[in-house]
């Protein structure tokens, strides 16, 4: 039953930020999660209490208390969120609907549990043996981000992932007369597939961040540019994975955040938007981001990112796409198409997209890239010296009788 269960809750205070807090089945505040969610801001903070929450309803149906969990506890716990499982471990917990964790969900709960754990050791809640088997493997390492870390006994190992590629054909098909039913969607799909940028963040956007014109005041990028900027408060829940907080210089203009620049169709398909389509619905709007609802229950109301999600699959339906395109997939695009355009130059396409190292766009994103070497492929196919083999393959003439 629901009501058995700890719960996630959002906690709005009095200042206008807001948290996110675990609850106990009795809806009481559950203080000890509090020692590790009260370290992060509002987005990681929501990840992790939903992943810690998992983590205590499973110890809720086994019956176990951090006192006397033990390490291979941890473990079988682990696999059971990944579907890496030999034999049944436990009581059941997990809701019907809930599916195996991927590799980066998992690290998420993994980073948690331990955070968790090792909390409650400071306080001399959990047996010494787990708190120093969590130790264990904390030697720095280098992050994927380029940055030093800690390891995690816990976390599953990660396989090298390729993200998947968005032809040019179904960009060309999603473009298709009919299939975009508004200046807004065009502007939409343009920006995902020019600018590569995250939905959140372009859910995210206030008309403060866009300085589409040359050498804005801002004076941080000479051509015309958009800051992405992280934030908790936007009236749409979307938030920007930039995490600097929101910075206004002195003569009022939005500063820092990811700075990204804009192609001259990303400002044309903005403007037309907003002429046709925003300003008819300006009365209706009572915040400051620059997409919105044009129709429907909410005219006015800021666009989500499940509804950009749902527009898209729309868009596809029209077009007779039997594929699932998703937002994210213009920005493993963009990202290959400028790294291989700038003779593989991570650094200058890891500045440009915000990633904190050139060895993210390396370990995954350049990966996408490799399609290019499909050109040097040809070259040494056609050079090698094995007979061609189509007169190998063409029919044998009628007159032979078949063997």
């Amino acid at each position: 039953m629901e009501h058995d269960r700890f719960s996630v809750r959002k906690v709005r205070h009095q200042d206008g930020s807001q948290s996110y807090w675990i609850f106990t089945p009795d809806l009481e505040v559950h203080s000890p999660s509090l020692k590790v969610l009260t370290r992060y801001g509002a987005s990681t903070q929501q990840t992790y209490a939903y992943s810690l929450v998992d983590h205590l309803n499973w110890l809720q149906a086994n019956g176990k208390t951090p006192d006397v969990i033990t390490f291979d506890d941890l473990h079988r716990y682990m696999n059971g969120v990944t579907g890496h499982v030999d034999g049944v471990y436990g009581a059941a917990w997990r809701k019907p609907t809930q599916k195996p964790l991927g590799p980066s969900a998992a690290g998420n709960v993994a980073s948690v549990v331990k955070a968790y754990y090792l909390a409650l050791a400071a306080s001399g809640e959990v047996a010494p043996e787990l708190a120093m088997a969590l130790r264990s493997n904390t030697a720095a390492r280098q992050t994927k981000s380029g940055r030093m870390g800690q390891g995690n006994p816990l976390t599953p190992k990660v396989t090298t992932r390729r993200p998947r590629f968005l032809p040019d054909e179904t960009v060309q098909s999603l473009f298709e007369p009919g299939v975009l039913t508004s200046a807004r969607d065009v502007m939409i799909l343009t920006w995902l597939h020019d600018g590569g940028i995250r939905v959140g963040g372009l859910c995210g956007l206030r008309f403060s961040d866009l300085h589409l014109r040359r050498n804005h005041e801002c004076g941080q990028r000479a051509d015309p540019h958009i800051h992405v900027i992280g934030r908790d408060d936007n009236p749409n829940g979307a938030r920007a994975k930039a995490c600097a907080p929101t910075v206004v210089g002195r003569d009022g203009s939005v500063v820092d955040g990811v700075i990204r620049a804009v192609s001259p169709d990303m400002i044309s398909t903005f403007h037309a938007y907003l002429l046709d389509e925003f300003h008819p619905n300006s009365h209706l709007v009572d915040h400051e981001q620059v997409l919105v609802h044009l129709a429907g229950r909410t005219p006015g109301a800021a666009l989500t990112t499940a509804g950009v999600r749902k527009m898209l699959a729309r868009a596809c339906r029209r077009a007779g796409l039997p594929v699932r395109v998703t937002p994210h997939g213009f920005r493993h695009k963009a990202a290959a198409a400028l790294y291989a355009e700038s003779d593989f130059n991570a650094e200058l396409v890891a500045q440009e997209f915000g990633w904190a190292s050139p060895q993210m766009v390396t370990d995954l994103y350049g990966k996408s890239a490799n399609r290019h070497a499909m050109k040097y492929l040809q070259q040494a196919w056609d050079a090698t010296a094995r007979p061609a083999s189509e007169p190998y393959l063409a029919p044998q003439p009628t007159s032979e009788a078949p063997r």
